[in-house]
């Protein structure tokens, strides 16, 4: 009786896996097309030298800004497990793993950062709950950005592109309750432990922490495009990118969301007025960007934990 559950569940994932591969791929195959509709303007694009020089330096800001997320994971910890991972630590465990997410399946930090920390101190109840709890304030944070900053844009690119308006907006809502029916219940559960208070506190800093990240990378991808063209208002050009964040998450197999990120970028950032290969440079930089700041992160921390073994 036992193994038919699990039968089904191996089913389920294999479903789930392909179904991410698909969409994975179908986007690789558009930001292809992408760069090859538009590859004479994205070679002048990606060589321009205000461009360039805002890589690293993006790179760099980016490399800051993702210790937010590191203290957000911390304090999910502390809930549960009070002060026994120091915050230095656990940033330290966080930008070790930062650079698995480009494994495949697009978790591999998640599993890298529970093993590091459970051997580090931290317990399972602790690392349960920041996993849970960080999948489900990822997705209300970055969702809520993207619907109140970028909707009017996703709108009109979805039209553009011959997709269905309807089938977003209850993709959206349904990612949404899905988000808030996990949260109460791990809030529920958590309560019935006792810590109930300190799981809703440190739920309500995730979400300010996992905005100002959001918002930062939003920033960044204004600076990249400022480099390009004028074109799209701040506000939206942060709701593009955290609606790209949140969609290159959620699909399964993707390391990194890479091409599904980049896809939902060139989407909206056209719809947002800027030219296809100004778009399509900004989603290029914004994942060059993105790997140098995880490496540089992950570097810093090897540096660190060899200088203290010396």
């Amino acid at each position: 009786m036992q193994t038919a559950p699990s039968a089904k569940s191996r089913k389920l994932n294999s479903i789930i896996r392909t179904g991410g591969l698909i969409v994975s791929l179908a986007a690789l195959i558009f930001v292809g097309l992408a760069v090859h509709r538009s590859f004479g303007d994205l070679q002048r694009q990606l060589i321009s030298p205000f461009f360039l020089i805002a890589i690293p330096g993006c790179a760099l800001a980016y490399a800051v800004i993702l210790q937010l997320v590191g203290i957000a994971w911390y304090r999910f910890l502390v809930a549960v497990d009070g002060p026994s991972l120091g915050l230095g630590r656990a940033l330290g465990i966080f930008g070790k793993t930062q650079i698995y997410k480009y494994l495949p399946s697009n978790v591999m930090h998640m599993v890298g950062r529970f093993a590091l920390a459970r051997n580090a101190g931290a317990s399972n109840k602790a690392l349960a709950f920041a996993q849970i709890g960080e999948l489900s304030i990822i997705v209300l944070a970055a969702g809520t950005l993207a619907a109140l900053l970028a909707w009017p844009v996703f709108q009109d690119a979805y039209a553009r592109y011959g997709l269905d308006n309807p089938r977003l907006l209850a993709g959206i809502i349904a990612a949404g309750l899905l988000a808030l029916a996990v949260g109460t219940a791990l809030l529920f559960r958590f309560r019935i432990a006792g810590i109930g208070r300190r799981a809703l506190i440190a739920s309500a800093e995730a979400f300010l922490l996992y905005a100002l990240f959001f918002i930062g990378n939003g920033l960044l991808i204004v600076a990249l495009s400022r480099t390009l063209d004028d074109a799209g208002h701040v506000a939206e050009l942060v709701g593009i990118g955290a609606a790209a964040w949140l969609i290159g998450f959620v699909v399964p197999g993707a390391p990194g969301g890479l091409g599904v990120r980049e896809a939902v970028l060139i989407m909206g950032l056209t719809a947002a007025g800027l030219p296809p290969p100004a778009a399509t440079a900004i989603a290029l930089g914004n994942r060059l960007v993105t790997v140098l700041g995880d490496c540089l992160v992950a570097l810093v921390e090897l540096i660190l934990q060899k200088g203290k073994s010396a």
